[in-house]
């Protein structure tokens, strides 16, 4: 009898895992705003862009499994 191929399980690259900090996401976030306060259009697209993700992707939530 063979044996079930165990399940690997999905892993972020570690910048990404940075990302979902909270020193990330508070970060970056402060940085769009002060970008957009100061007109600068490009840093202000990749700051938010940034903290966007921090924000919608925790380290700690799962899933729902159905």
């Amino acid at each position: 009898m063979t044996r079930t191929p165990t399940r690997q399980t999905r892993r972020h690259p570690p910048l990404l895992h940075i990302l979902r900090t909270p020193l990330a996401r508070w970060g970056f976030t402060i940085l769009a705003v002060l970008a957009a306060a100061t007109d600068q259009v490009w840093p202000f697209a990749l700051t938010a862009v940034l903290a966007t993700y921090g924000w919608r992707t925790r380290p700690g939530r799962r899933p729902r499994h159905r």
